[in-house]
């Protein structure tokens, strides 16, 4: 067994966990309505526009390699060259890492992009007038990078997942920092009803009861199989 597979299996307690307590943070941020309006507007917009307008695919492989590019600069890595297409694009380093690879799948790129400009903006203009816009803006965005990743990982497995460590890992990994990325992102825009303490505290505790669970399973099929052996040696 790999490393990165061993890795993989190591932290797939934590990641359900955060995805399950991402959903409900989630269900629970949508459920007040008149805060979450816009967020729903922005993200419903997007929706149909995945299915029926073509030139999405171009921008999100543009997004696609600029993640790769800006995980690359923080890793203190050259660029050589950035191609975009249509169907297609690469970046040219002179090394990669997991985090280069899995970087597109877990940071939601023209989300991030709208709240700097939005954090930009707030140093020179009072921008509490355009907050449901900008709020608005960020649930389109999500839906775009959300829509486009569970197309990916569901679809044929990527280069990107394999150079990461493969599936097990990469996927583990993914799902993983996106539920993290989320649940951030939901704190930065619902800053006064979402506590990420008691977030953290919900995750910890489900990992350590899935893992917990996932142990006492483990050891009851290996007492099994050393019964079935011992019958079945007579």
């Amino acid at each position: 067994m790999s490393s990165k597979v061993f890795a993989g299996l190591i932290i797939s307690p934590l990641t359900v966990a955060a995805a399950f307590a991402t959903a409900t943070l989630t269900l629970s941020a949508l459920a007040r309505i008149q805060a979450s309006l816009p967020l729903l507007i922005g993200a419903a917009l997007y929706c149909p526009l995945h299915f029926y307008l073509p030139v999405s695919r171009f921008f999100y492989v543009l997004a696609h390699e600029l993640s790769h590019a800006l995980a690359a600069l923080v890793s203190g890595i050259k660029i050589k060259k950035i191609n975009v297409g249509k169907n297609g694009g690469y970046v040219a380093m002179n090394a990669t890492n997991a985090f280069i690879s899995l970087a597109p799948y877990f940071i939601p790129f023209y989300a991030l992009a709208a709240g700097a400009a939005y954090g930009l903006a707030a140093f020179f203009w009072n921008m509490a007038p355009y907050r449901p816009f900008f709020t608005g803006a960020t649930g389109f965005f999500l839906a775009f990078h959300l829509m486009h990743t569970g197309e990916i990982l569901t679809g044929p497995v990527q280069s990107d997942l394999k150079k990461a460590g493969g599936v097990l890992f990469s996927f583990s990994m993914v799902v993983l920092l996106n539920s993290l990325c989320l649940a951030l992102a939901l704190k930065l825009i619902f800053p006064h009803f979402i506590s990420l303490r008691s977030y953290a505290a919900t995750v910890w505790t489900g990992a350590g009861a899935i893992a917990g669970w996932l142990f006492t399973a483990a050891s009851y099929i290996v007492r099994s199989l050393d019964t079935a052996k011992i019958y079945l040696g007579r």
